[in-house]
């Protein structure tokens, strides 16, 4: 039976009552993204705040998180108030288009987000699944039109998604002027294919495009040496 908490070297995560339990790409994103080493970062769709916590134990920056599921920011909540950066984290219960709207005169050195991704797609059963990986409730437009409210003259924007629906990202946050400047693929296994990408983008367009790769695991289902090299101020033990 799977565990309602995820000891990290640092922080525990609670993830009973988050639409979505501790996985892998919030771990990829806490962990691979640029991020300020002070200044304020928003999270948008927190969940169980993990991304959040990742971020507070590498800077001294202020975070905010924000997510429409009320047991999630309750959740995200106990999480940030049982870590030891409990003054630098705040979890809010809001949509990202109304906090926008309400005129909050705050600008972020950093937006981040595993946002839902999946669009027009079958859905399942499970309505708090739903609701974490279909973006009814908050489209790419919606994002990145809050997103440009939001993010501060050299801010940073930064997500994670499956591939096919990166490109589509990456085409239409050019409209609301977000230029794509690093890109790393992540690659489940060294003969597959990557099947997600981590974007980070700038309010101008770059010289050059960084471009970078990580594989997680090995042929032999083990963990890469440079996934575990990575993880390794997070995670407890790695096999």
């Amino acid at each position: 039976m799977p565990s309602d908490y995820f000891q990290f070297k640092q922080f525990i995560v609670h993830h009973t009552y988050s639409t979505m339990k501790v996985g892998t790409d919030a771990v990829l994103l806490g962990s691979l993204i640029t991020i300020p080493s002070e200044g304020k970062i928003l999270e948008v769709g927190t969940g169980t705040g993990i991304i959040s916590l990742m971020l507070a134990q590498r800077s001294s920056a202020e975070i905010t998180a924000i997510d429409i599921h009320q047991a999630s920011v309750w959740e995200a909540r106990a999480n940030f108030k049982a870590s030891p950066w409990s003054n630098r984290l705040k979890a809010l219960m809001i949509s990202y288009q109304l906090y926008a709207a309400q005129g909050n005169p705050v600008r972020y050195d950093l937006i981040i987000s595993n946002p839902p991704f999946f669009e027009n797609d079958l859905k399942s059963s499970d309505k708090k699944r739903n609701l974490a990986r279909h973006n009814d409730h908050l489209s790419y437009r919606d994002f990145l039109l809050a997103s440009r409210y939001f993010i501060n003259e050299q801010g940073k924007l930064a997500v994670i998604l499956p591939v096919a629906e990166a490109e589509n990202f990456i085409r239409e946050a050019e409209q609301w002027q977000f230029y794509l400047e690093r890109k790393i693929e992540i690659k489940p296994k060294p003969k597959k294919e990557a099947n997600r990408l981590i974007l980070s983008f700038g309010n101008q367009a770059p010289k050059t495009l960084k471009t970078e790769a990580l594989t997680i695991r090995n042929n032999d289902d083990s963990y890469s040496e440079a996934y575990k090299k990575l993880t390794a101020d997070f995670y407890v033990s790695l096999k």
